[in-house]
């Protein structure tokens, strides 16, 4: 591998490291706030961190035609995703939440498909196939016939974060990692202005705990994990050497689940999430003509 692969690789890890404890402290930081206020309030946070960083790169200056994709990349990657992604974390818990995002690389690759015309094989899309099959059976643990909507909704949010990681790459020639991921999470706060009053009553009535936990999803969560994944997109060969990564946040939300909150998913959502890494790992895998 060159350098640039290894250090896309380096903040891919990193990203998804930081990533899988917002499974966990959003279902905590869901107890104060609604799940429309705390995707503000977490994107205003972010907002003001990285328009910080701009000013002080002096970056701030951007051509009118990005404009259009800052928006569409806000909506895919932030208003819309956050409030798939906290409606989700209101009935599924952490664990379950991550499997579910853990499909990202999957949908990532089908819009590539479509975007950048990259190929998938025969295995990819059996690959594909058990994976949603794997869905409908965690969804089906407790004897219901109907999917869940909590999974529903993280399903949304895996499909919004799959577009956002296709327009991350499709841009990584023409802007920088930092105005993309800045001015993205800027157009996803003004969209979500309109839930302003509710977020500013629960911002004060909440515990300073609350507040603080806030600060933490959009500061590292938010601005720095994006930064970093915006990075990675960058200087990855492919968009699947990225998103490979993601096949470790389940695990990595497992243990911390447990660490927190002292309980672990159902045996159901185990086997379940198991058939979809394996799928993922699966899908991953080049052929051997590919070389490494």
């Amino acid at each position: 591998m060159n350098r640039e692969v290894l250090l896309s690789q380096f903040y891919a890890f990193l990203t998804v490291a930081i990533w899988s404890s917002a499974y966990v402290y959003t279902k905590v930081a869901l107890l104060t706030f609604s799940a429309t206020a705390l995707g503000l309030l977490r994107c205003g946070v972010a907002t003001l961190c990285l328009m910080t960083l701009l000013t002080f790169y002096r970056q701030l200056a951007v051509k009118w035609r990005h404009i259009p994709v800052f928006m569409l990349s806000g909506a895919s990657g932030f208003s819309l995703y956050f409030i798939a992604f906290n409606t989700g974390s209101l009935s599924l818990n952490p664990t379950t939440a991550s499997i579910i995002i853990a499909l990202c690389p999957i949908i990532s690759a089908l819009l590539a498909l479509v975007v950048f015309k990259e190929k998938l094989r025969t295995s990819q899309w059996l690959a594909t196939l058990t994976a949603f099959s794997a869905v409908l059976f965690i969804s089906l643990q407790e004897g219901s016939l109907l999917i869940s909507q909590g999974i529903i909704w993280m399903l949304g949010a895996a499909a919004l974060l799959a577009l956002y990681n296709v327009i991350q790459r499709r841009m990584n020639r023409q802007i920088s990692a930092l105005q993309m991921t800045a001015y993205s999470f800027l157009f996803g706060t003004v969209m979500l202005l309109g839930y302003a009053p509710d977020a500013l009553r629960e911002l004060h009535d909440a515990p300073s705990g609350a507040i603080a936990l806030v600060i933490y999803l959009g500061l590292f969560p938010g601005a720095v994990a994006y930064i970093t994944w915006g990075k990675a997109l960058s200087l990855a060969e492919n968009t699947g050497q990225v998103t490979n990564w993601m096949f470790l946040t389940p695990c990595l939300a497992l243990l911390l689940e447990y660490v927190v909150t002292d309980s672990y998913p159902g045996k159901a959502t185990l086997a379940g999430g198991t058939i979809i890494l394996i799928c993922l790992l699966c899908f991953l895998r080049k052929n051997k003509s590919h070389g490494r």
